[in-house]
């Protein structure tokens, strides 16, 4: 792997430092405490993560996804690798959930820990921190990118978590086959990355369903909903995609229509109006609520230990260790600097045994390349309070079949 340090690179280092200090990047390893010493014989293979740990998003997501590592990584513990026993070390920096702290905790992750791979939180971090581990030749494990976001141009950018695709091309072929009554969809998202990479998708699945869509773009860090509402409803929807937070403006201003919603929380925004909300939100993708009982296994282990929910980002975010984890046992090796050629076609060609059930990376439709990770997919209604019926239940296989029927493959 290359990792020498040109001179524009160390460059980028020293103002990587200094963003690092004041977005509280701290270094940490698994036990929060630095970088610390193998013990010689098992083989430890450095997994770096850019993480936000303040503000609203550390203390919604990235507090509760550091904390399902490192629950995850003891329990994973040793594991054989080619007949080696290998564990992993996971090293965390501050990314602040945009672009700056993209750049940052990926300069720091390469050039001070020397990490073999590399995760980042948000998809601006993503990006931004995408040309440094190109120029390391290092894999990036992307969060909350659109499929299309990847490429050939891109080989080293692969996601297990988050692939907003994938869990809405299931919901809306039984959508067109189960409820043809409905044929406007407006979907309201934040005008930035992370809000494209979730608002396209679900226009451009609607359309090449004969479904009309219409985008509404929020202003980055708005807190009151009214007015997006109000030209929500301009459109007459019959579904809408929405924070679940403006869910009471909706009904406010009389919509009956139906939700789609892949992230459902039961306390981060609130009680949900369950009168409301029974037989008329859907939730998509791998949910907290779904069948898989490795999941609702994980979120009880996870409350015990932590003493708080677990929510729904930990849960399919720790998917990104398991899911190495089978890489490397498959490939047979660990070896990031002389491997990585096999590391990356194993993941390319292999299927693998997920909490969300049998996974494979799919997505080359899209993108030309794949590298996503298409796992089960479940449509669960809510069905009143706490209770949320399975709609429908398909394979990765059948969600890739999905695919290609969509987007004309082979």
């Amino acid at each position: 792997m290359k990792k020498w340090l040109s001179a524009v690179a160390i460059v980028v280092l020293c103002l990587a430092l200094v963003i690092g200090i004041a977005c509280g990047g701290g270094g940490d390893d698994e036990n929060g405490n630095g970088n610390g010493d193998g013990d010689g014989e098992v083989t430890e293979i450095k997994f770096g993560f850019g993480l936000c740990f303040t503000g609203a998003a550390g203390a919604a997501i990235g507090i509760p996804a550091r904390d399902a590592w490192k629950m995850t990584n003891e329990e994973i513990g040793v594991f054989d690798v080619g007949g080696k026993p290998c564990r992993w070390k996971l090293i965390f920096e501050e990314n602040g959930f945009n672009t700056p702290g993209g750049v940052a905790s990926a300069t720091k992750l390469i050039f001070e820990h020397d990490v073999d791979i590399m995760w980042q939180f948000g998809s601006d971090a993503s990006m931004a921190a995408y040309p440094y581990c190109h120029e390391a030749e290092m894999i990036l494990d992307s969060s909350g990118l659109s499929a299309y976001m990847l490429g050939p141009d891109k080989p080293y950018l692969f996601q297990v978590a988050a692939t907003w695709d994938f869990y809405f091309i299931h919901f809306f072929d039984w959508l067109t086959r189960e409820h043809p009554e409905v044929q406007r969809v407006v979907c309201a998202m934040t005008d930035d990355l992370m809000g494209h990479s979730v608002a396209d998708p679900i226009c451009s699945i609607s359309k090449l369903h004969g479904l009309e869509c219409t985008n509404i773009w929020i202003p980055s860090g708005t807190v009151e909903y009214f007015p997006i509402a109000t030209k929500v409803m301009t459109h007459d929807p019959d579904l809408i995609y929405i924070v679940q937070d403006a869910y009471d403006e909706m009904w406010d201003l009389g919509y009956e229509g139906l939700f789609l919603n892949h992230m459902w929380e039961e306390t981060l925004y609130g009680t949900p109006d369950w009168e409301k909300c029974t037989d008329h939100v859907y939730l998509v993708g791998p949910h907290l609520y779904g069948p898989w009982a490795e999941v609702a296994d994980f979120r009880e282990r996870f409350s015990e230990r932590y003493g708080y929910a677990s929510g729904t980002w930990p849960t399919y975010t720790r998917q990104v260790l398991l899911v190495w984890t089978e890489v490397l046992k498959k490939a047979g090796t660990a070896d990031f600097e002389n491997d990585l050629d096999k590391i990356m076609e194993t993941a390319e060609t292999e299927i693998f045994d997920t909490p969300y059930g049998l996974a494979l990376f799919a997505g080359e439709e899209i993108n030309g390349i794949g590298h996503c990770l298409m796992t089960e997919d479940a449509i669960n209604i809510v069905g009143g309070e706490r209770d949320y019926p399975l709609v429908e239940l398909i394979t990765a296989e059948e969600n890739h079949a999905l695919l290609l029927e969509l987007y004309g493959g082979e």
